[in-house]
């Protein structure tokens, strides 16, 4: 059996990293990269140089170079691919992988799972130091079980956050040297009306927009999908957008966040055929994206199948440029995807009558790149406990095995963040969106306690409480509960003020205590919310919680809503259910819903 390669004993080291004197700016990237770890890990800082320089024993080549073959490596070169290669030799250390991001994924992933660091938050990583750094024999290749892997959460957007632990999404300003993400033309979602606005248009052509009920209506409207000026009109534009922005790979053209869809005599003509609105939809589309192939062959529409589109179609397919992101938006998020026997939770979201399994088979029978867009917070009440940590990796396992291709993992991002464990999910759901196979429980366990310290355990206890609550009285939790919902009861709130004072006990230092105050926020929201409105001090202690929350940088308790408006509504006892939507249209976004009075959820 081969030796041990020894990089670097007592500070020191005879090793050197070399990259291709052409380098790309995440090669070199890459390298500092390795550079940086390993002196942090080791003490010593091992030189970096360029493929031009004479070949040395002990090298470590980080991207491509003459040192290496990758035909002989077997290395593919697709530009969308991300696989690499960690691969040891008698006096070498291969790093490398495909595409734009393989090579810094391969260094990132070598530090991880060779040598145990961490990057659970953008202030908090583990970076373990060792006399010395010896490697047993590696040969190893590896890629991610999605190419499109979005954990976003406000805690997530930070570029080399998101890079190191291997998310390519949209939202995260990656440098050059990141090898940029997956980038959507702007605007990411419910695009209609920036393709054929109504307010330029309605006036003159009410005909472009939707008939419902025999009327053209302006407000809250879609698009009419049949009429042929509004798919000439949709295609200039989406040109316009590629132009404008030629480093976009993906261009949403997808129904506006309400209902209306089209009813005139084409319209209907065609979703009869099909069997849902969905037909009509992914007909337009197909348009559009067999009209930009020619000239963006690498460009991909996207579009979703979402509340009234969710259901495929019966008979038209999606062409192999067209993404469809399919939505969770109705679904139980306490139970598995695949389990829960609701097949919508939110009733007055008007699915589909089957269940979003069903839905998402259907959807994988026909389409190639089948994205799913998940639910992963509390939109009405982003500081509230959320019961779904348990079912993360058997939802995102349950995507990888039907071809899913993409997953957006929407978590809380406001403004300075402060969703209930919001680093906690995004950190469980990056490393899970790159390989499912893992141990969800264990990468719990593991960033408890390496973000709280010897408070994690405490910490791990109550989650584990909460998640034994909701699995063992069959409690289903929707992404707009409140703060009365059945699986916050006095008893788990008693048990979490027990744990939370545990961890603050045991903090080791004042930033780790303020981590854990800032993460016992939502125990004191749902504690607050339950309390009398004549209850003692109850002026005092949401006074106390609001300045807290605006002390921790959140800005908003509820989606949209700023934090003030959400504290004014708290003191008089109403809770928000947000925009919930019912047959007859919105509640809008800050229409409170009293405490006693049936929820629309």
């Amino acid at each position: 059996m081969p030796s041990p390669l020894t990089l670097a004993a007592a500070g020191t080291s005879a090793w050197r990293i070399i990259v291709g004197a052409d380098a790309t700016p995440v090669e070199r990237h890459a390298a500092t990269e390795l550079q940086t770890h390993l002196r942090l890990i080791g003490g010593a800082e091992l030189p970096i140089a360029t493929d031009a320089s004479p070949r040395q024993p002990h090298e470590i080549w980080v991207g491509a170079s003459h040192r290496w073959s990758p035909a002989a490596e077997h290395l593919r070169t697709a530009p969308g691919a991300e696989g690499f290669i960690i691969r040891t030799g008698a006096d070498h250390l291969l790093l490398a992988g495909e595409g734009r991001r393989g090579t810094l994924y391969a260094v990132y992933d070598f530090l991880e799972r060779h040598l145990g660091c961490r990057w659970y938050t953008p202030g908090v990583t583990h970076i373990p130091r060792r006399d010395h750094i010896a490697l047993d024999p590696i040969d190893e290749r590896r890629a991610p079980a999605f190419e499109y892997r979005e954990a976003y959460a406000f805690e997530a957007m930070d570029p080399d956050w998101a890079a190191r632990n291997k998310c390519n999404g949209h939202f995260p300003e990656f440098a050059p040297h990141h090898g940029g993400g997956v980038r959507y033309a702007v605007p990411f979602v419910h695009s209609f009306n920036e393709l054929v606005p109504v307010e330029k248009y309605f006036d003159t052509h009410p005909e472009y927009f939707s008939e419902v009920n025999g009327v053209r209506v302006r407000h809250e409207t879609q698009l009419c999908l049949s009429h042929p000026d509004v798919l000439a009109l949709a295609i200039a534009r989406v040109r316009e957008w590629l132009t404008a922005h030629p480093e976009v790979s993906i261009v949403s053209v997808s129904q506006n966040d309400w209902f209306n869809p089209c009813q005139c005599a084409a319209c209907r003509a065609v979703d009869a055929e099909e069997g849902n609105f969905s037909g009509s939809l992914i007909r337009f589309v197909n348009r559009v994206a067999e009209a930009i192939e020619p000239d963006y062959p690498h460009v991909a529409i996207d579009t979703l199948a979402y509340q009234y589109t969710r259901k495929a179609p019966r008979c038209v397919r999606p062409r192999p440029n067209v993404i469809v992101r399919l939505c969770t938006i109705e679904c139980c998020f306490s139970h598995p995807l695949e389990a829960c026997g609701e097949k919508m939770l939110l009733k007055h979201q008007r699915g589909t009558g089957a269940t979003l399994p069903e839905d998402l088979i259907a959807w994988g029978r026909i389409c190639d790149r089948l994205y799913v867009w998940d639910y992963v917070t509390n939109f009405a009440n982003y500081v509230q406990p959320f019961p779904n940590l348990g079912v993360l990796a058997a939802n995102v396992r349950f995507f990888a095995r039907n071809g899913v291709k993409g997953v957006f993992e929407q978590g809380a991002n406001p403004p300075g963040g402060g969703g209930e464990f919001a680093g906690l999910r995004a950190w469980v759901l990056a490393r899970l969106l790159w390989d499912p196979a893992q141990d969800a429980d264990a990468l719990i366990a593991e960033y408890l306690h390496g973000v709280y310290g010897r408070g994690g355990a405490a910490l791990l206890h109550y989650v584990q409480v909460l998640q034994r609550l909701v699995a063992e009285n069959n409690l289903h939790a929707s992404i707009y509960d409140r703060p009365d919902a059945a699986y916050l009861t006095p008893e788990l709130l008693q048990t979490a003020a027990a744990c939370f004072d545990k961890a603050e006990r045991l903090a080791e230092d004042a930033a780790t205590l303020t981590r854990i105050k800032r993460a016992r926020l939502p125990i004191r929201f749902a504690q607050l919310a339950a309390l009398p409105l004549d209850a003692p001090d109850r002026a005092h202690l949401l006074d106390a919680f609001e300045a807290d929350a605006i002390a921790a940088g959140i800005t908003q308790l509820s989606e949209h809503i700023p934090l003030a408006r959400t504290m004014h509504y708290f003191r008089q006892g109403i809770h928000l259910t947000h925009f919930a939507r019912y047959p007859g249209g919105w509640i809008p976004f800050d229409n409170p819903w009293p405490q006693g009075r049936p929820s629309p959820v």
